[in-house]
């Protein structure tokens, strides 16, 4: 079973964030994305992330606060799902997503939404990974 961790006012200082900006050259963009992750984890912002040092993480909030030109009423929006390198093809994307959608279950959402692409991009997921998780266009 994998463990996972979701950043917190109280943990998010010590916690690696493992997005595109994570390695050592981006590290005053690591500052600042700890800083807005701080004021959004307050509008219900989830970054999970695996218990391990690599690129393994979901991130997401209610749409009506998230930071994104799209409007809606009742979804979860998810900003970015990464699982790179060793950690692909282990389940870690689905168990993720899972949790998202399990969230979103028990708040009484009607769904979740994302961009997405032909290919994974930073901010944006593959499309052929959501098609296989049932999402729908």
């Amino acid at each position: 079973m994998n463990e996972y961790i979701n950043l917190t006012l109280e943990n998010i200082n010590e916690e690696h964030i493992c997005c595109a900006i994570g390695d050592a050259k981006h590290q005053s963009g690591v500052a600042s994305k700890k800083e807005w992750l701080k004021h959004k984890l307050k509008d219900g912002h989830v970054f999970r992330k695996l218990n391990a040092r690599g690129k393994t993480f979901i991130e997401y909030e209610p749409i009506e606060t998230a930071w994104v030109p799209i409007s809606g009423k009742n979804y979860m929006y998810i900003y970015c799902l990464w699982v790179a390198g060793s950690f692909k093809g282990k389940g870690i994307g689905k168990e993720l997503l899972e949790y998202a959608i399990h969230e979103a279950k028990e708040k009484g959402m009607n769904g979740i939404c994302t961009l997405t692409s032909k290919k994974k991009k930073p901010f944006i997921g593959e499309k052929n990974f959501f098609f296989i998780m049932d999402f729908k266009l």
